[in-house]
């Protein structure tokens, strides 16, 4: 008996699937044994990652490549040197700063927003975004080949800095900082273009969204944080600040407060809205400079003045809150790198999801 039923379990025939549809064949191809472990219903990760490297190795090769990455480091420089030879409303501005300096200081603040604006566009016309993915890629994958192109962006950054730094006898740690950034923005927008480019087939909706997107966290965020500042006007009880330590720019950095009121102080809560600021790629440099020391003395003003913005710790001893030396300070670099990366994340699921919804035999 145990024979018999050996011998029915073994003559049973193993179900057989036969995929249908058009495009049948792009989804069950025979697994090689190289490919990685590549599952039935979608081309294997290492694979598409194959693809991305070879797709951005073939690009380097190519004059639209160049002319995007050199064009806007071109047009940022143009920009940069505008600001700096047009009068302002202080006068010239090199009565106040040597324009080899000025230059550096400004160009190394705005070519990492330069930076995520192209991996932007890179993003969008990926050859693997949307159309890939709907053939069983994966998103992150696609966003290899936009990110590697940003990185040979970054790579031109670094190059043009340093040469500005050595016309103005400057250290070359401002140029690596911002090439440094203008990198990990590359990657972390690069990810959105490609994103945007699965979720909107339309050409003209696909621009005219992933372009608002960039657009406003590059520039937006600043204008917006600046236009809510009137909203978060208050008037807070303020007490006597004793044994005040100042950091060297004079910024109050601890104290103790008594039981002696000034009274009623009218004052803006800026730590309720810097945090949007700081998704800005420009924002995010000024802080990283600060903090590391690489920048000028205005870079480290502007970072003191964000940081104090950040902390609310312009009037001290508001509601006769003491601040020690150990209180936390908002993280500002890392906050603003958090907001783009969970933008990018958000976006990248969203359009995994929708993926999956309009080929479920994908499951990507």
């Amino acid at each position: 008996m145990a024979d018999e039923q050996q011998y029915g379990a073994k003559s049973i025939p193993e179900p057989y699937f036969e995929p249908i549809g058009p495009r049948s064949a792009e989804w069950f191809q025979p697994a090689d044994d190289d490919d990685g472990g590549a599952r039935r219903g979608g081309p294997g990760l290492q694979a598409e990652v194959r693809a991305g490297a070879a797709d951005w190795a073939a690009s380097l090769g190519t004059l639209r490549f160049w002319a995007v990455a050199v064009g806007s480091l071109c047009a940022t420089w143009v920009v940069v040197a505008g600001l700096v030879l047009l009068p302002g409303p202080g006068g010239d501005s090199a009565e106040w700063m040597p324009v080899p300096m000025l230059t550096y200081v400004l160009a190394s603040s705005l070519l990492p927003a330069a930076a995520a604006l192209t991996a932007v566009h890179w993003g969008m016309s990926a050859q693997g975004g949307a159309a890939g993915h709907e053939r069983g890629g994966r998103l992150p994958a696609a966003v290899l080949a936009p990110a590697l192109r940003s990185l040979v962006f970054a790579l031109l950054i670094l190059l043009t800095l340093l040469m500005q730094a050595a016309a103005a006898g400057l250290p070359g740690a401002l140029a690596a900082t911002s090439a440094g950034l203008a990198a990990v923005e590359g990657a972390i927008f690069a990810g959105m273009g490609v994103a945007v480019a699965a979720l909107v087939r339309r050409r003209f909706l696909r621009l005219l969204l992933g372009w608002s997107l960039a657009v406003f966290i590059v520039a937006g965020t600043v204008a917006a944080a600046s236009f809510l500042v009137p909203a978060v006007r208050a008037e807070e009880p303020v007490t006597v600040a004793l044994n005040v330590v100042r950091a060297a720019d004079g910024t109050p950095v601890a104290y103790d407060c008594s039981s002696i009121a000034l009274g009623t102080v009218e004052l803006y809560r800026t730590e309720r809205v810097t945090w949007l600021a700081t998704a800005s790629p420009t924002v995010v440099f000024v802080a990283l400079a600060g903090e590391s020391g690489a920048g000028a003395d205005l870079l480290g003003w502007l970072s003191a003045a964000l940081q104090q913005a950040a902390d609310g710790t312009a009037v001290p001893c508001i509601n006769g809150e003491p601040r020690s030396l150990d209180s936390p300070r908002l993280p500002l670099p890392a906050l603003g790198l958090l907001l783009q990366t969970g933008v990018a994340a958000a976006l990248l699921a969203t359009a995994a999801a929708a993926a999956r919804r309009r080929n479920p035999i994908q499951g990507a």
